[in-house]
């Protein structure tokens, strides 16, 4: 089963990442295979378990719980559009890729008020400069990618994959949001 945890709350919002068959640990501590760096995220807070059948969240006794869809659970079966929240950040699961919830309508088709040859140009934006020494921050999604490569694990687990860190600075703008 193909399963991916889409990053929808929080910084950098729309990242994934890929549950491989077994356990992703989530949590603060450095044997975690996915370290939010949060005071909120407990050092071991929770477990997405992707079996051959079907995808479970189970809290680890976290502080602060483990949330899907908005109620705090020890151990719940996942579907596909779900949303597990991990202190600040949320997930929406993804399940050989579906991303739909159960139930939920597909989405209206887009109306178009006038036919097309009608419509009126919309005028240009102009173009922002940032001024000499003020730009913008690295990328911090080509950070968490080049920290999420491949390395050998440390815990003795015997896992592959590889480590994400989420600063507790990149989540500042995340709660906001």
């Amino acid at each position: 089963m193909q399963v991916k945890l889409h990053l929808v709350k929080g910084n950098p919002q729309g990242k994934q990442v890929e549950v491989p068959p077994g356990t992703l640990t989530v949590g603060r501590a450095e044997d975690s295979d996915l370290i939010v760096a949060s005071t909120r995220v407990s050092r071991h807070h929770c477990e997405i378990i992707n079996e051959q059948t079907r995808v479970l969240a189970r809290d680890k006794g976290s502080a602060n719980g483990t949330l899907v869809n908005g109620a705090k659970v020890q151990n719940k079966v996942l579907a596909p559009g779900d949303l597990v929240q991990v202190g600040p950040l949320t997930f929406q699961v993804e399940i050989d890729g579906k991303r739909q919830r159960p139930g939920q309508p597909a989405a209206a088709p887009i109306r178009i008020a006038k036919p097309l040859g009608q419509a009126k140009a919309a005028p240009a934006k102009p173009v922002f400069k940032f001024p000499p020494g003020k730009a913008p921050k690295a990328d911090i999604l080509a950070s968490l990618e080049k920290m999420a490569q491949p390395k050998k694990p440390t815990t003795g687990k015997g896992k592959d994959g590889g480590v994400i860190k989420i600063s507790e600075e990149d989540l500042l703008d995340a709660d906001n949001a």
